[in-house]
C-alpha cells in the first residue's frame, strides 16, 4: 500500500505555479481555495509549498482548529513565531507585539505585523498558508483581511483554505469572506471531487493492485470524488480486494469506526480523550487525563498512528489526528455523557499541566469547563471571564465578547446579578471595541438596568464610561443620559469617577449641540480632575475640554491645553497623548495663520507618529503635510501627499478618510483647476467630486456644501446648484460643532456667491462678518485651510456691491496671505482686490489694480495656478485705460440682456440658456449676439470677463 502524491488538479497545480511565480516577482496574491472537508485542500497547499521551496522561498503554515479554545490571534502566532526570520535571532513574536501595542489603537498592531510580513517575503519570497479558515478567531481574521487591503509590491503569497459545507459556526468566517473576495489581489480556486478515472486511479495506488472496474465506480459513487473518502475506502480494499460495494461502510464515522474497532481498549480511550482536546494535543495533557505517565502513553499512540488515525506532530511532544474528520468521527461517536466527563478531566489536566504559561491556555479551560458545566457553572464563569479579560488586554476584542457570552451563558439566570452586571459590562466593553455599535447598545442599555435594580451607581457609571459619543444623536442622548443617572447616584467623594463622567457627558453634548451643558461639564471635570493624583482622569478631562472648547474664540485656551497635554505625554513617556497635544497645539497655529509654526512643529510629530506606529497616527500626519502644502502653494506635493493620506487609510475602514481627502483637494481644485486636480487622481481611487459619506451629526449637511462647491470648480453649475439647494434655506441650518463653525460660514458664502444667489449671499454676510480676524480652517485636524476670513468677506462684499468694505477687507487679506506665506491664497486675493478696485475706478485704484495683477500674473505662472494666471490677463485686457477711467456708468444692456450675459458668464450653452429663461434657442442666440454687439466684443470669453468686472464673484 502506498501513499500517492497529488491526484488531479493539474488545472489548479499550473494556475497555482503561476500564481506563485508572479508573486515572488512582486505581483501579490491572495488565494482562497475553497471546498468540502477531505476534498484535497491541504494536499493542494502542500504542492503549493514544493514550488515556492523549488523556488527558494520560505513557507509558513498556520491552521485554525473547530471548538479548541486558541489564544487571540492564534493563525498569526503560528505565523510569528520566533523562527519566522530564519537564520539568527529574529524579532519578537507576537505576543511580545501585543504588549508592546496594549495601549495603541489596535490598527497600529495589525500594521506592525503586516510590514513585519512584507519585510520577510523581500528576502526571498513566502509562501503564507493558512489552514481550515472557517474556524478561525475573529481578531486573526480582521488581520487576515487588514493584510490583503495592504497587499501591493510585496514578494507574497498568502494560501487560505476553508470548508465549504461542515463548517459549524463560522460566523466570523461568513463576515470576512465576502470582503477578501473583492480584493483586486484575491483569486479563487474552488475545489470539486475527482472524476470517475481519477478515482479508479486514486484507489489503485493507495491499493498498490488492481481493482476492479465495478468496484472503482462504485467507490466512486459513494465518496462522490472525495479524496479522504477515497483514500479510506481503499485503505479497507486492501484487506479484501474483491470487497463487494454493498458491503461499503456507509459514512465516514463508519470508516473510522471500523478502523478503531481493531485497537487495544487503551489506545481506543486514548483516542477518546485525545479527539475532546482537538485535532493536535500533547502527550503530557493526555497522560494526566487517563492518569498514565507520558512514556505510557506512546505505545497506544503508536497503535493508533499504525491504524493512520494519528500522526506525530511537528511541535515536540505534540501528536495529531491524521485529519480533522478523523477527530471529529471519533468525537462524534464519543456518548454524551462520556463527553462531559473528557472534558472536565482536560479541564483540570489543562490546569495541572500548564499551570506555569496558564494565560495562553486560558480560553482552551473556559471551553472545556463550559461543555462540562451541568451542575456547576462557577468554574465556566471563572475561566471564560478571565479568558475574556486577558482577550480584551491582547486587542482581540471579538473574542473577547465572545468569551464573555460564554460565561454569561454558563451561568445562566442563577448567577449572582452582581457578577452578571459586571459581565454584561465587560461584553458591553469588549463590543464597543469591536465597533459592534447595535449590540453594544443593547448590552450597555441591559447592564444599566441590572444595575439599577441592584441600586449600584458605581456600575452604571462604569456601563456609561464603557463607551463614547459618535455624532449621532440617538446614540449620544444616550450616553449622556446614562452619565447623567450615574452622576446623580455616584458617591461625591469618588472624584476620579465623577470627573470622566462629567468628562464623557461634555463631549455627547457637543455632539448633540447643547453648548451650555457641555460648557459646565467640561469645566468641571477639569476642575475635579486637577484634583486628582491620577493623569488618566486628567487626561480625559482634558480631551473634553478641548472638544467643548474647538471653537476659534477659544483658541488661547485651546493652546494651554494642547500644551498640558503634550507634556503629560512626555512625562509619563506616552507617545500617543504627545502626538495628540502637538495635534491640537498645530490647529491652534492653523487658526492664527501662523504656517511658519505648523512648519515647525512636524518634526516632532513625526517622531511621536513613529513611537505611536499605525495607520491612523500616519494617516494624521500626512493629512497635516498636505494640508500645509496646500496653503503654501506647493501644489504637486500637496496632491501626492493626499493621495498617501488616503491610501494609509482604507484598510483601517476609517468613517472620514475620504472626506478629509476631498477637501484636501477641493483646496487644490480651487488655485490650480479642477481638471488637473482630476487628472492627478490613481484611476482606482474614487472621484473627490463624490458626495461625502457618514452618519455623524451635519455630515449630509456639510456634503450638500462641500459636493455643491466642488461642482462649481468643475464648472457644473448647474449640478452645483441642485446640490446646494438639498441643504435648505440658510435659515434652516443647524448649527455645526464650533470647530466647523467658520468653514460652514465661509463654504457657504463661497457657493452662494458663485451659483448668484444674493439674498444667500446677503444672510451669510452678517455670521461671516463676526468671524473678520480668522482663518478659515476645519479645527481638531485640519484638512482643508481657506485663508483669511477677510478673502471670503471681500468676495461676498463685492459681489453685494459694497465696494469699499470688499477692498477693505481684501486689503487685509492680502497682507495676512504675504506674511503667512500661503503664496496661492496671496495670488486669489490679488485678483479679487483688482477686480474690486477695478469696479470702484477711485483715483489710484486703476493703477494699483494693474500692478496686483501684473504680480498675481507671473506668481500664479510659477506656481502652476494657470487658472489665476488666465484670470489676471482676462482681467488686465478688461480694464479701461487710466486716462479712460469714470465711474461705472450704467449698464449699457436691457435687463433681460443683463440676465443672459450673466447665464453666458456662468457657462451655460444657449440652449441651456432658453431652457432657462423659458424662450426659444433661437431667441437665446439672438440675445447673446446683440450683447456681444452693443459690448463690442467678439468672443462668450469677454462677456464672461466683463461680467465678472460688473459684480465680482470669486473666481476659479
Amino acid at each position: 500500500m502506498g501513499e500517492p502524491g497529488l491526484v488531479g488538479r493539474r488545472r489548479e497545480r499550473v494556475a497555482m505555479s503561476g500564481w506563485l511565480d508572479a508573486a515572488f516577482g512582486g505581483a501579490p496574491a491572495l488565494v482562497l481555495c475553497g471546498g468540502e472537508p477531505g476534498i484535497g485542500k491541504t494536499r493542494l497547499a502542500t504542492e503549493a509549498a514544493d514550488l515556492a521551496a523549488a523556488a527558494g522561498a520560505l513557507t509558513r503554515w498556520a491552521r485554525a482548529h473547530e471548538g479548541v479554545g486558541t489564544p487571540p490571534f492564534w493563525l498569526w502566532r503560528q505565523l510569528l513565531r520566533s523562527d519566522l526570520a530564519g537564520e539568527g535571532s529574529g524579532p519578537p513574536d507576537l505576543p511580545t507585539m501585543i504588549e508592546a501595542y496594549s495601549e495603541a489603537d489596535r490598527f497600529a498592531l495589525f500594521d506592525a505585523v503586516v510590514r513585519r510580513v512584507f519585510a520577510l517575503a523581500e528576502r526571498r519570497g513566502l509562501l503564507l498558508v493558512v489552514e481550515d479558515a472557517q474556524w478561525a478567531d475573529e481578531p486573526s481574521l480582521l488581520l487576515l483581511r487588514y493584510l490583503a487591503r495592504e497587499l501591493r509590491g510585496a514578494r507574497l503569497l498568502v494560501l487560505v483554505t476553508y470548508r465549504t459545507v461542515g463548517a459549524g459556526d463560522a460566523a466570523a468566517w461568513r463576515g470576512v469572506l465576502p470582503d477578501l473576495g473583492r480584493e483586486p489581489v484575491t483569486m479563487q480556486v474552488p475545489l470539486a471531487g475527482l472524476d470517475e478515472a481519477e478515482t479508479a486511479h486514486l484507489v489503485r495506488a493507495v491499493t498498490g493492485a488492481a481493482v476492479a472496474d465495478d468496484v472503482a465506480s462504485d467507490v466512486h459513487r459513494r465518496t462522490s470524488g472525495n479524496p479522504f473518502f477515497v483514500r479510506e475506502l481503499a485503505r479497507m480494499l486492501t484487506t479484501d480486494v474483491t470487497l463487494s460495494g454493498r458491503r461499503l461502510p456507509a459514512s465516514l464515522v463508519d470508516v473510522v469506526g471500523q478502523r478503531a474497532a481493531g485497537l487495544s481498549e487503551p489506545a481506543r480511550r486514548m483516542l477518546g480523550a485525545a479527539a475532546v482536546l482537538g485535532e493536535q494535543f500533547s502527550v503530557a495533557t493526555i497522560a494526566a487525563m487517563v492518569a498514565t505517565s507520558p512514556l505510557g502513553c506512546l505505545p497506544p499512540l503508536e497503535e493508533a498512528a499504525g491504524a493512520g488515525l494519528v500522526v506525530a506532530a511537528d511541535t515536540p511532544g505534540d501528536w495529531r489526528f491524521a485529519h480533522a474528520l478523523v477527530c471529529e468521527a471519533i468525537e462524534a461517536d464519543t456518548p454524551a455523557q462520556e463527553r462531559v466527563r473528557l472534558h472536565r478531566s482536560a479541564a483540570e489536566a489543562l490546569e495541572r499541566v500548564y499551570a506555569e504559561q496558564i494565560d495562553d491556555r486560558l480560553a482552551d479551560i473556559a471551553r472545556h469547563w463550559a461543555a462540562a458545566a451541568l451542575d456547576d457553572p462557577a468554574p465556566a464563569v471563572a475561566w471564560a471571564r478571565r479568558a475574556a479579560a486577558a482577550a480584551l488586554r491582547s486587542l482581540a476584542y471579538e473574542e473577547s465578547a465572545r468569551l464573555y457570552q460564554v460565561a454569561l451563558d454558563a451561568g445562566g439566570p442563577t448567577i449572582d446579578q452582581r457578577l452578571r452586571c459586571d459581565l454584561l459590562i465587560g461584553l458591553a466593553g469588549a463590543r464597543w471595541r469591536a465597533r459592534d455599535m447595535e449590540l453594544c447598545r443593547a448590552t450597555t442599555t441591559e447592564a444599566i438596568a441590572l444595575a439599577r435594580r441592584i441600586g449600584r451607581a458605581d456600575l452604571i457609571a462604569e456601563a456609561a464610561l464603557g463607551v463614547e459619543p459618535v455624532g449621532t444623536m440617538t446614540w449620544d442622548l444616550e450616553v449622556r443620559r446614562w452619565c447623567d443617572e450615574a452622576l446623580a447616584g455616584l458617591d461625591p467623594a469618588d472624584l476620579a469617577r465623577r470627573a470622566r463622567l462629567l468628562a464623557r457627558s461634555a463631549e455627547a453634548s457637543v455632539y448633540l449641540n447643547d453648548s451650555a451643558a457641555a460648557e459646565e461639564a467640561s469645566r468641571e471635570a477639569l476642575a475635579l480632575a486637577d484634583g486628582v493624583d491620577d493623569p488618566i482622569v486628567v487626561i480625559a478631562a482634558l480631551r473634553s475640554r478641548q472638544l467643548c472648547r474647538s471653537g476659534p474664540e477659544h483658541v488661547d485656551e485651546r493652546g494651554g491645553i494642547a500644551d498640558r497635554m503634550t507634556e503629560i505625554g512626555r512625562a509619563l513617556r506616552r507617545p500617543r497623548e504627545e502626538m495628540w497635544g502637538r495635534l491640537w497645539r498645530i490647529d491652534t497655529f492653523w487658526e492664527r495663520g501662523d504656517l511658519a509654526a505648523v512648519t515647525a512643529e512636524l518634526p516632532r510629530l513625526g517622531w511621536c507618529v513613529d513611537q505611536v506606529g499605525g495607520p491612523i497616527a500616519r494617516w494624521h500626519l500626512l493629512v497635516t503635510r498636505a494640508a500645509l502644502a496646500g496653503a503654501l502653494g506647493r501644489y504637486d506635493e500637496a496632491l501626492e501627499v493626499s493621495r498617501v493620506a488616503y491610501e494609509t487609510l482604507p484598510a483601517a475602514n476609517h468613517p472620514t478618510a475620504f472626506g478629509v481627502y476631498s477637501a484636501l483637494l477641493v483646496v487644490v481644485a480651487a488655485h490650480v483647476g479642477h481638471e488637473r486636480v482630476a487628472a492627478s487622481q490613481p484611476p482606482d481611487l474614487p472621484t473627490y467630486l463624490t458626495p461625502a459619506r457618514g452618519e455623524a451629526r451635519n455630515a449630509p449637511f456639510r456634503g450638500h456644501l462641500g459636493t455643491a462647491y466642488q461642482l462649481v470648480l468643475a464648472g457644473r453649475r448647474e449640478d452645483a446648484l441642485a446640490v446646494y439647494l438639498r441643504a435648505g434655506p440658510v435659515d434652516s441650518w443647524p448649527p455645526p460643532a464650533p470647530y466647523w463653525r467658520v468653514p460652514i460660514r465661509v463654504l457657504g458664502s463661497r457657493v452662494a456667491v458663485a451659483l448668484g444667489r444674493r439674498p444667500d449671499v446677503e444672510r451669510l454676510y452678517d455670521p461671516l462678518l463676526a468671524e473678520r480676524g480668522r482663518f478659515a480652517v476645519g479645527g481638531a485636524g485640519t484638512a482643508n485651510y481657506l485663508g483669511p476670513v477677510e478673502l471670503h468677506l471681500g468676495q461676498s462684499a463685492a459681489f453685494l456691491g459694497r465696494l469699499d468694505d470688499a477692498v477693505v477687507d481684501l486689503d487685509a487679506a492680502l497682507a495676512y496671505c504675504r506674511a503667512a506665506g500661503a503664496a496661492g491664497f496671496a495670488v486669489e486675493t490679488a485678483c479679487e482686490l483688482a477686480a474690486a478696485l477695478t469696479r470702484r475706478a477711485h483715483p489710484g485704484d486703476l493703477d494699483r489694480a494693474r500692478q496686483l495683477l501684473d504680480e498675481a500674473e507671473q506668481a500664479a505662472g510659477q506656481l502652476g495656478m494657470d487658472p489665476w494666471a488666465s484670470r489676471a490677463r482676462d482681467l488686465l485686457a478688461a480694464m479701461p485705460r487710466a486716462a479712460d477711467a469714470r465711474p461705472p456708468a450704467a449698464s449699457p444692456l436691457s435687463p433681460r440682456e443683463a440676465e443672459v450675459a450673466e447665464l453666458v458668464a456662468g457657462g451655460l450653452t444657449n440652449r441651456q440658456i432658453a431652457a432657462k429663461l423659458f424662450i426659444s434657442e433661437r431667441t437665446a442666440q439672438t440675445h447673446v449676439q446683440h450683447i456681444l454687439t452693443r459690448l463690442g466684443f467678439s468672443s462668450r470669453t469677454q462677456i464672461a470677463t466683463w461680467v465678472s468686472t460688473r459684480h465680482q464673484p470669486p473666481g476659479p
